[in-house]
């Protein structure tokens, strides 16, 4: 993700597409140690690092006292967790003051992945990401994003 941003055009767009299962406020399973490193983070290698911690948790057998037990969420947190700390470097230091980057969760879809059970036909879940791609989100980056409104993480 990083590789890319300098290439953008000015005034561009990043948009991630993660899920609401990395939702930190909705996931009881992570410690509140695991939950602050995660709204704490302030470089990409942060999250790694998470992600790593995470990775030698399910090894060693002991996640399920700090994590979640699907990896699927955990790595939505991680692409989440990215996205924001990125954006926030985009916004503080790296020059890029006009580029916006966010991530966003396009809801429940029938697609194949969710065996057509979704409740959201892929046109409705494509509304959330391309309006962030390129709607009037008045500036914002940074943000995890569901139904065209900016949630808590």
């Amino acid at each position: 993700m990083t590789s890319l941003l300098p290439v953008l055009r000015p005034h561009g767009r990043f948009v991630n597409v993660a899920s609401m299962s990395g939702h930190l406020v909705s996931q009881p399973k992570y410690s509140s140690t695991i939950r602050q490193r995660f709204l704490s983070a302030k470089t990409p290698s942060d999250i790694t690092s998470l992600m790593n911690d995470f990775i030698s948790a399910v090894s060693s057998g002991t996640h399920s006292s700090d994590w979640p037990s699907a990896a699927y969420a955990v790595s939505k947190c991680g692409l989440i967790g990215v996205t924001r700390v990125i954006a926030k470097q985009q916004q503080e230091s790296d020059g890029r003051k006009d580029v916006l980057v966010n991530v966003c969760c396009p809801g429940y879809v029938r697609t194949d992945m969710t065996r057509g059970g979704g409740h959201k036909t892929p046109d409705e879940g494509a509304q959330t990401p391309v309006m962030l791609a390129i709607g009037d989100i008045g500036g914002r980056s940074g943000g995890f994003w569901q139904h065209e409104k900016e949630i808590e993480w």
